[in-house]
């Protein structure tokens, strides 16, 4: 149970981001207790009471809930429990505590200092999300790394069946199949523990293809044994032998940093 409720926090930690998501936290928090007792002195915040504060009490209450984590959460969620926080409405809240603070002024002069000083608490206690670290010029219209996409169409353009499996860099899983459903991959996002489990296969697999110089004899035995039919690499990230038909593929094609290899002989 105890490791649960830990499980739990660390997701909540994954949910508010650090410093600046536990200060918002603490305003939706604070926003909470006073629309409960503004509910209780004003009979026209009653409504506000049970819409609001009523719901969001019974969401934190199962998200907190060891026993619901451990027989809902870890089993259906697993990965991306935290995403199930987003059901708390933080930024509505807040931001219907402000404006009740700003309407009940007369004075127009003091409701303009009450509402750019709850802007500017919350915009400076912010972080600036368009930066470099996290914003980059989209590369094409799809707004997909360009080597995904042109990868993608190589798989593709083999006319084969979307049943056959490839296995691409762990740059470029979230990615192909975002841009063409037509193209079976041996493992996805599931790999990371999204969505589904994966079979001791996927998990050596992708092992391997985390590994600067991967033993190519584990990869093509693992790879063979479950029809992977293309093998991708990133050569300037991993070594490759020269040739990888003692292996049972060959050469297919290549584009930019990336070189594939089929199953079977030329």
């Amino acid at each position: 149970m105890a490791a649960d409720f830990y499980s739990i926090l660390d997701n909540f930690k994954n949910f508010i981001g650090g410093r600046t998501g536990l200060f918002h936290w603490c305003l939706f928090c604070l926003a909470v207790v006073m629309l409960f007792f503004l509910g209780r002195k004003y009979q026209e915040e009653k409504q506000t009471v049970r819409f609001l504060v009523w719901p969001t009490i019974l969401v934190l209450l199962f998200l907190f809930n060891p026993l619901f984590y451990r027989y809902v959460g870890s089993r259906f969620f697993a990965g991306v429990y935290w995403r199930l926080f987003w059901m708390l409405p933080v930024s509505f809240t807040a931001a219907y505590v402000v404006v009740w603070l700003v309407c009940r002024w007369k004075k127009q002069a003091v409701r303009i200092v009450v509402l750019v000083a709850a802007l500017g608490t919350i915009a400076l206690s912010g972080q600036k999300i368009y930066s470099k670290a996290t914003f980059t010029e989209a590369e094409n219209e799809y707004k997909l790394p360009q080597a995904a996409l042109d990868v993608a169409d190589i798989l593709a353009g083999a006319g084969v069946s979307w049943k056959v499996r490839s296995v691409v860099p762990n740059e470029l899983l979230c990615y192909i199949r975002q841009y063409r459903c037509d193209i079976g991959l041996f493992y996805g996002r599931n790999v990371g523990g999204f969505i589904s489990g994966i079979g001791d296969d996927e998990v050596a697999m992708y092992q391997q293809m985390c590994q600067e110089k991967p033993d190519m004899t584990v990869v093509t035995d693992i790879a063979k044994r479950n029809q992977v039919v293309f093998l991708c690499f990133n050569r300037t990230e991993q070594e490759i032998p020269d040739d990888m038909k003692p292996y049972g593929y060959h050469y297919y094609r290549e584009t930019g940093d990336y070189v594939i290899y089929m199953l079977g002989e030329e």
